[in-house]
């Protein structure tokens, strides 16, 4: 690729293309044409993008960033709180899709968090992000930065034209990338829900053997669930170039089964700031044995920074921090800084890859030594005892915080399993102290770990006691940082 076009240009090049590929498909430019005539005659205007069908919601966004717009992207299916959030961020003069927000054009209340800018200079597209933790806001991407992202992406696999096969929502950053990524390349998407796939519709799937070079992307669970389901799904997963990991961080038994299945496996690391992957692992990388996320994007660049913002030694664990032309302009009101500090730990390896290790938020302080609860995760699910599992820290007045694991199984009894094969790979600070059953785990769609509502779940187990000892640790002075 070379310099990016504009949302214009790319559409006026691939006009009445059949870039999609999917159900209703061949509506994409009548609707395309609809929306551009709604929006002509609202223009400046903030937009809500609410629309669950994908055809319809592609239509409506290169609609709308053609414009002088601010382009909410939006989760049809949020429930009441989460809309409420949204109500005090965004105030809607057209919806298109479906959303209980009122639409009262030319009035916008001073109640309203502003943004970085009111003037449209240039189309806003405003992402949602922060819906694992349960606050959602919004990160504030242009067509360039989404572009620079779709350029380092190409450099990276070293491919002209990208193809690639969505099984993810659009209004996510890691579905609507894929769409972008056919379009400015001059390739082709095909689109169909994961729940239609996994559930054996195979009306779109053989279209990927027309196209060498596709690229899959997924969440591990959906992995999981492919790799899990009766219907061998093997053999089709091998057709891809790569097949993008990403959204949640990978388990190390599926990482191996991928691996022993010669699946071309990409794990990535990226966020909705950075318009997706800034670090990627590439598949023949993955194949050979090699671990992490990879090296960064040619747009982007990582470095491991310290508590007070020094470059750290390679292998040397530190905050991530990322500077790149994809990151977004703002949250809100609030600009993003080059560059982000981005709150996760990692290490970059002698050959410049980068290896994330956890969250410095979910990090465990316990009598005084440092627990990744990442790491603990990892060793429990090595066993092959439960399927999954979450470690997380609670307020305790002898240790500061107790480690504590939650597991999804109904057998309380797999503690005095796991303790003695934990004591083996881990340190005694390391391992557990309490162990709680739940049937499931809380995991959004792209199976990030709700550890907010988690941890109010286990003091809810424990009682008032514990919520009076948290109580007493927050209010106090002194806290380890």
């Amino acid at each position: 690729m070379g310099t990016a076009l504009t949302t214009s240009e790319v559409l006026a090049a691939r006009y009445q293309e059949a870039w999609l590929i999917g159900p209703e498909a061949d509506a994409f430019w009548s609707q395309l044409a609809q929306f551009q005539a709604h929006l002509q005659v609202m223009q400046p205007c903030d937009v809500l993008l609410a629309e669950s069908h994908p055809v319809r919601f592609l239509a409506a966004f290169l609609a709308a960033v053609q414009s002088p717009c601010r382009v909410w992207l939006a989760n049809p299916q949020w429930g009441s709180r989460e809309w409420s959030q949204v109500a005090t961020q965004c105030q809607p003069d057209t919806i298109i899709g479906n959303s209980p927000l009122p639409i009262d054009p030319g009035i916008k209340t001073a109640t309203l968090v502003p943004l970085l800018s009111t003037s449209y200079p240039h189309t806003q597209i405003l992402i949602p992000t922060g819906g694992s933790s349960g606050n959602i806001q919004f990160a504030t991407h242009t067509w360039d930065t989404l572009a620079a992202s779709v350029q380092g992406f190409c450099q990276h696999f070293g491919c002209d034209t990208v193809n690639a096969y969505c099984v993810l929502p659009l209004y996510h950053v890691s579905g609507l990338m894929q769409a972008l990524r056919c379009l400015l390349s001059g390739g082709r998407l095909v689109i169909q829900p994961f729940r239609e796939l996994l559930g054996g519709d195979t009306s779109v799937m053989p279209v990927v053997s027309r196209h060498p070079s596709d690229f899959l992307s997924l969440v591990p669970t959906q992995l999981q669930r492919l790799l899990a389901s009766d219907r061998d799904f093997v053999p089709w997963l091998r057709q891809f170039r790569a097949i993008l990991l990403g959204g949640a961080p990978p388990w190390p038994s599926l990482l191996q089964t991928a691996r022993d299945l010669q699946l071309p496996l990409a794990p990535t690391y990226g966020m909705t700031e950075t318009a997706s992957q800034v670090a990627t692992l590439l598949p023949q990388e993955f194949l050979a044995g090699q671990t992490g996320s990879g090296r960064a994007l040619p747009h982007a660049d990582l470095t491991i920074r310290d508590a007070s913002g020094s470059s750290l030694r390679p292998y040397q664990i530190g905050q991530i921090a990322i500077a790149a032309t994809s990151l977004a302009h703002a949250y809100g009101q609030t600009p993003i800084m080059q560059p982000l500090q981005t709150g996760d730990l990692g290490y970059l390896d002698a050959a410049g890859c980068l290896h994330v290790v956890g969250r410095a938020q979910t990090l465990i302080m316990t009598g005084g030594e440092k627990v990744l609860p990442e790491e603990v995760e990892t060793a429990i699910a090595a066993t092959g005892l439960v399927p999954d599992v979450a470690v997380l820290g609670i307020p305790d007045v002898d240790w500061g915080e107790r480690v504590v694991a939650i597991i999804a199984s109904a057998d309380a009894a797999v503690s005095d399993r796991l303790c003695p094969l934990l004591k083996v790979q881990l340190s005694a600070y390391k391992i557990p102290k309490q162990w709680f059953c739940r049937v499931e785990l809380p995991r959004n769609a792209q199976g990030k770990l709700n550890r907010v509502a988690l941890r109010q779940w286990v003091l809810d187990q424990l009682g008032s006691t514990a919520a009076a000892n948290q109580s007493t640790l927050e209010s106090g002075d002194g806290v380890v940082g």
